[in-house]
């Protein structure tokens, strides 16, 4: 058994409006999802809340947003109420416990990797899809990258395209895969690795994090796909 960070995870809650490693990612599954028709999503552990006002943005999309965590659940709303987001319904519940079904699209960013049966928890995930729906999935990449930042927020493993592929085989095909943030490789290995302390995250165009430099990189990677990463994005379909 894992035990996170509570601090350290509400202190990444707290830059994640501003970071473009998390909001480039996003764009990408966005650019994954059913186009030019109502929707009907789930976005499980939603987190402070950012991917569900992207969602909630489509209007004729209807969004339902849940975590475990009540400081998640709060930020969530406080973001739903900035942006009058009337499309999404967010919930304190889990994939286990939350009752919905019959969605056409599950999203679950940066939330595996906390789950020790995550296969379990892909069969849940499974059953609360329609026939032809769509799971979008994110996980941190590559094993030899667990580190300081991993422990601290409570996860079990990290993912390669072959080992995110087998857990999903029993539930689900496969039709896109591809890792992403290769530019933010030396910066997890030097952090979170070697100095066994968390990433800088204070604001300014010198922060490695936040820089503008950094951004035009991501904007890169958001169209071509490298062959390594700190993250792996995966698109499924059910067998």
């Amino acid at each position: 058994m894992t035990i996170e960070d509570v601090r350290y995870k509400h202190d990444d809650y707290s830059i994640r409006s501003d970071d473009p490693y998390a909001h480039t990612k996003y764009k990408v599954v966005m650019s994954w999802l059913p186009q030019g028709r109502d929707l009907r999503i789930l976005n499980a552990g939603c987190g402070s809340g950012e991917m569900n006002i992207l969602l909630a943005q489509h209007k004729n999309w209807q969004i339902d947003g849940i975590d475990l965590d009540p400081e998640a659940i709060q930020l969530s709303e406080r973001l739903k109420k900035q942006y009058n987001a009337q499309n999404l319904s967010i919930s304190l519940a889990g994939i286990e416990t939350h009752p919905g079904r019959g969605y056409d699209v599950i999203i679950a960013n940066d939330v595996l990797e906390h789950i020790e049966d995550d296969v379990a928890a892909i069969h849940h995930l499974a059953q609360m899809l329609k026939p032809d729906g769509v799971l979008c999935i994110s996980v941190p990449a590559l094993q030899w990258l667990f580190g300081y930042h991993d422990v601290s927020l409570g996860h079990y493993r990290r993912y390669n395209k072959a080992l995110l592929a087998d857990h999903l085989s029993a539930d689900f095909n496969v039709k896109k895969s591809r890792y992403f943030g290769a530019t933010l490789i030396p910066i997890a290995i030097l952090y979170s690795r070697i100095l066994k302390t968390s990433y800088p995250v204070a604001q300014g165009s010198q922060n490695p994090i936040t820089g503008a430099d950094l951004r035009t990189l991501l904007g890169f990677e958001q169209t071509i796909a490298l062959p390594t990463g700190t993250s792996l994005l995966a698109m499924a379909t059910l067998k």
